[in-house]
């Protein structure tokens, strides 16, 4: 335990000393992202709105495309490359093409992977496109979140983009569920009040999680120290707290940037939430795709954070059993 101490301590310190060097960068904060779409920005006269936001390690985005049918200047998306990307077809569809000329539809509802450094394009269809966009390391081109931002195709980068990847092996976007077909395979923890899935990208996971207050069996507990999280409210109200310390509370179609290596707890305040979180590292504890991680860290219950934490850093691929309530996600 004291060795996997040092170890986050050590890992913890270099990324905030990197995000440190980053000016764009919010470090080790607890941030709340409004995600709004009424209060984007104009980056093509009549084609693309958008803004972002930065965490320790990963940026966020907005990107809305009215009809391709209505807009006067169509937009052109060139070919870019960043890391692994985490992309939501929030309304509408839209098609991926990567350089070598495989093409990835994605419709409405749909959450994929990006394969990071794989140079690709995109298509927008004849309706609205709404996407959320999350990717780690956070996009280089991207200004700080007050300066106009950058459409690739559009403008001048801020930096270069990533190397173009060279290794091909599988396909470059994933398709990992849709919204509106997720929750019918989520796997339910004893109570009912929990539900979770969870899948791997490459140095990314991601998972699903539904918590219901009129589950049984669950008490508010630190979760785990782990690296940052983005966890999108689908649906309800969740309240975030770092121990001993800063508290958001968000609402269907926020987002709360969850610092990494600093534990937390995370509360319904509804009858029933629905969230996608993003995890940067790849939560390798949690075991394969498919397995249920023992229950520990999400909760409905209420009251103050009491669990002792165990620290998890992507240097540790075991962890220990649970405890009472406990879980170690």
């Amino acid at each position: 335990m004291r060795r996997s101490k040092i170890l986050a301590a050590l890992l913890l310190a270099g990324s905030v000393q990197a995000a440190a060097e980053d000016p764009r960068l919010y470090p080790g904060q607890l941030r709340l992202l409004e995600l709004d779409w009424a209060q984007l920005r104009e980056i093509v006269p009549g084609a693309v709105y958008m803004r972002h936001w930065f965490g320790s390690d990963q940026s966020t985005a907005l990107f809305r495309f009215p009809p391709a049918a209505a807009s006067a200047a169509p937009a052109t998306l060139a070919f870019h490359s960043h890391g692994t990307e985490l992309a939501v077809q929030v309304a509408g569809d839209s098609e991926i093409v990567d350089e070598r000329g495989r093409r990835y539809p994605l419709r409405e509802g749909d959450v994929v992977l990006v394969k990071a450094n794989v140079r690709h394009t995109g298509t927008f269809g004849s309706t609205e496109n709404r996407i959320l966009s999350v990717v780690t390391p956070a996009r280089p081109e991207y200004p700080p979140e007050d300066g106009a931002a950058y459409f690739p195709g559009h403008g001048q980068p801020a930096a270069k983009a990533a190397p173009p990847r060279t290794d091909y092996t599988g396909p470059t976007v994933r398709t990992l569920f849709n919204l509106g077909t997720v929750e019918p395979t989520l796997l339910s923890y004893a109570g009912g009040g929990v539900a979770f899935r969870h899948w791997h990208g490459d140095d990314v996971s991601v998972a699903v999680t539904r918590l219901r207050a009129d589950g049984s069996g669950h008490v508010a507990a630190a979760h785990a120290v782990h690296g940052e999280e983005l966890a999108w409210v689908v649906r309800g109200q969740m309240r975030y707290t770092l121990t001993g310390g800063a508290q958001v509370t968000a609402g269907a179609g926020q987002a709360v940037v969850l610092p990494p290596y600093r534990a937390h707890s995370a509360q319904c305040l509804a009858g029933d939430c629905l969230i996608v979180s993003w995890h940067g590292p790849r939560r390798d504890e949690w075991g394969a795709p498919g397995s249920l991680p023992p229950l520990r860290f999400v909760t409905t219950g209420a009251g103050a954070v009491a669990a002792p934490v165990k620290i998890q850093c992507p240097c540790e691929s075991s962890t220990a059993g649970t405890g009472a309530g406990g879980d170690q996600r």
